[in-house]
């Protein structure tokens, strides 16, 4: 599943695209280790930065 299908599935709106933002990432992404080196450092995403965004609790039983 892409993320904007993932996202649609919770928010029910397309999130705003930014598309220089976008590019600035993909540009600095490393996928030998899953993380975004940016110059002030690496930047990774967690399962707490997902919950966040999809909505979804991440605490008790699956």
């Amino acid at each position: 599943m892409d993320l904007l299908q993932f996202v649609l599935n919770f928010k029910g709106t397309p999130p705003c695209l930014n598309s220089t933002a976008i590019a600035a990432l993909t540009d600095r992404w490393r996928p030998e280790t899953h993380s975004f080196h940016l110059a002030l450092g690496e930047m990774t995403v967690t399962l707490e930065d997902i919950a966040m965004i999809s909505g979804l609790p991440i605490e008790g039983r699956a």
